[in-house]
């Protein structure tokens, strides 16, 4: 089962409780071109891992409410990486923690020297649960594909994610 938030918490969006819902994205979402090659280089690789491994450490640090977690500042950067953090105090305030999977299909949209743009097209299995019980926190979602739009920037030759926002249960075009 989906909880929206278990997706909009790494998406960028805030709000109280466990996990911020991501109707708070707050801003219009950007446009992005279509790649028009379906040539993959070496940059637009390393963009694709380090996305998905912002989804990782976040999955990670979700399932234990650890806001503190090393991975979480070795993909993320600010605003995304604050956000990311006060939700997971409140998480572990609230004894929640997150279980399941996103699955993954992401697409390079833009790349500068120091910025790039992933569109994705998630589906969920993940929930939100009480680490005491193990029992689900309402309210509960079905599995979805959700639009997801990746900001990446280029920080000491690294990229990170700084901004992510959510379509919730479309997918967006280009991805």
């Amino acid at each position: 089962m989906l909880v929206v938030g278990v997706l909009s918490l790494f998406l960028g969006a805030c709000g109280g409780g466990s996990v911020p819902p991501a109707g708070h994205a707050g801003a219009s979402p950007p446009t992005f071109r279509r790649p028009t090659s379906s040539v993959v280089d070496p940059a637009s690789v390393a963009v694709l891992q380090a996305y998905r491994a912002g989804w990782a450490a976040y999955d990670r640090a979700l399932a234990t409410a650890n806001a503190y977690d090393p991975g979480l500042p070795a993909t993320m950067v600010d605003p995304l990486l604050q956000k990311v953090r006060a939700n997971l105090l409140a998480d572990r305030n609230g004894g929640i923690v997150g279980r399941g999977s996103v699955v993954l299909h992401p697409k390079v949209a833009s790349l500068t020297a120091g910025t790039a743009s992933v569109v994705d097209c998630t589906v969920s299995s993940s929930e939100l649960v009480y680490a005491a019980t193990g029992k689900p926190v309402p309210p509960l979602t079905p599995p979805q594909h959700d639009g997801v739009q990746t900001t990446l920037v280029l920080t000491g030759g690294v990229w990170k994610v700084s901004q992510q926002a959510v379509s919730e249960g479309k997918c967006l075009p280009g991805s």
